[in-house]
């Protein structure tokens, strides 16, 4: 499934909060999450006219990911995937019955586009290329099987809690399905995860909401996420529209 990695940035609760890149399995949204990842994968069941080499697969990816130009009022932050995030990613496939990350021909992700602030946003993407068409749909029943949410969840806080500043901890984690922002006439999906995240501020304990939207969709070979977390307030639904339609438009010019 897509690629996903992880960039230090600053949460406004003060810490630090390690942002995920994206993947169907692990953000799209790898690595533990940052102050918001909306993870935007939707499986578009439209036909791939090109087929894609893995001579191909890096520069093709390449062409779909999110670039700083698309969101120039934010700050780049370098998105690498470690390997405990490609450790707990291949868990949390093989959780779900997906295809093994290690089949793909090329797992990328774009930076993180990080804002700071009371209401912090982080958005990366990711583009995942996979010998066959019929893996990608493989990988897309698998995140719609009623496991599949477990598995996220799981992942999820495994990634994250290490990565937080001492004493602060994650709690309430859920992962449910909503309606899909992406405008395609396949198949479709959109998952959100929603966390506390809770520390010490003098003698008090404080707790700061933090949402990761997820949706994706598939063209042929490839499968391309979007992920925007947010924390205090929910992730932008016209953001969502916005980024969802420009990964989906140049799918379709890389690849048909």
């Amino acid at each position: 499934m897509a690629g996903e990695a992880e960039a230090d940035v600053p949460g406004m609760y003060g810490g630090t909060l390690r942002h995920r890149g994206t993947r169907i399995f692990g953000a799209c949204l790898g690595a533990p999450l940052l102050v918001l990842c909306v993870a935007l994968t939707a499986h578009a069941a439209f036909a791939s006219v090109r087929t894609i080499t893995r001579s191909d697969a890096t520069s093709v990816a390449a062409a779909i990911n999110l670039r700083h130009s698309d969101l120039p009022t934010l700050a780049q932050h370098s998105n690498p995937v470690t390997p405990q995030e490609q450790r707990l990613n291949a868990q949390a496939t093989s959780c779900a019955g997906g295809v093994p990350p290690s089949e793909a021909y090329a797992d990328t992700q774009s930076p993180s586009f990080v804002s700071t602030g009371q209401a912090s946003v982080t958005v990366a993407s990711g583009v995942e290329i996979l010998p066959s068409a019929s893996l990608v749909a493989k990988d897309f029943a698998a995140i719609e099987r009623p496991d599949a949410l477990r598995c996220l969840t799981s992942e999820f806080t495994s990634a994250l809690s290490p990565s937080l500043p001492k004493g602060d901890k994650v709690t309430n984690a859920t992962a449910s399905r909503l309606p899909s922002v992406v405008a395609t006439t396949g198949e479709t999906f959109e998952i959100r995860l929603t966390f506390d995240i809770s520390f010490r501020e003098g003698t008090s304990t404080v707790s700061v909401p933090v949402y990761t939207d997820q949706i994706g969709f598939a063209d042929g070979q490839a499968e391309v996420t979007l992920e925007v977390q947010t924390t205090s307030v929910k992730p932008s639904t016209s953001l969502e529209h916005q980024l969802a339609g420009l990964l989906l438009a140049r799918a379709r010019t890389a690849i048909g």
